[in-house]
């Protein structure tokens, strides 16, 4: 069960927050304001969940992401965004990074992305029922680089079930990893179609397509 919490952010609005949201809910906090000062903080404790800024002084979030799992620390990882897109999402994939969190957000938004993260951590393959389940499944077995089978059961979610932005979002990132670039394309035109204003579906979708023009 999680309990102790590491902020990197240089905002001390974000810090603050956070912050409050976290221990109201009675997590242990602590902050870093920059990315040399978080990697620091994760060598010496143990964390169980990180909220960690992309645009960081010293060392940037990506930065950090890598540092952190070349020390072998698999802590749950979720990604602060102003434009509420990522500019390498595959990587983030590859680095078990798939939560985001855009900037302002309300303290339901935290609490719901901390539920999310609590149910994978109870999820038993065997006695999935639902949708939300399924999904996060699925993100579970992104996280531990298992692809066909996160594939596997986001296909189930869109072809038995009303498939979600997010479901067909996460199927272009895992075919974008497989180098299927047309396949990755669809599936994130059919995410815009189901929520025009996925953003992040819409950055990656133009950045293929920018891609095949340069």
């Amino acid at each position: 069960m999680m309990k102790k919490i590491l902020i990197i952010d240089d905002s001390r609005n974000i810090r603050i927050t956070l912050k409050r949201c976290l221990e109201d809910d009675n997590f242990e906090v602590d902050y870093a304001m920059n990315g040399k000062e978080g990697i620091e903080k994760l060598t010496k404790e143990d964390f169980d969940l990180v909220f960690l800024d992309l645009k960081l002084p010293v060392m940037d979030g990506m930065e950090v992401l890598r540092k952190l799992r070349d020390m072998g620390n698999d802590v749950y990882v979720v990604i602060i965004t102003a434009y509420g897109t990522v500019e390498n999402a595959v990587e983030a994939m590859r680095l078990g990074a798939i939560d985001f969190i855009q900037k302002p957000f309300t303290p339901g938004e935290i609490r719901d992305i901390l539920a999310d993260i609590q149910m994978r951590e109870r999820i038993e393959e065997g006695k999935i029922t639902d949708k939300k389940e399924m999904i996060e499944f699925a993100k579970l077995c992104i996280q531990n680089h298992n692809y066909d089978k996160a594939e596997e059961y986001l296909i189930k979610v869109n072809q038995n079930m009303n498939p979600s932005a997010e479901s067909l979002y996460l199927l272009g990132v895992i075919y974008e990893e497989k180098e299927d670039y047309e396949t990755a394309k669809d599936y994130y035109r059919k995410s815009l179609n189901l929520s025009p204003s996925f953003s992040r579906a819409e950055f990656n979708l133009n950045k293929l397509l920018d891609k095949e023009q340069s």
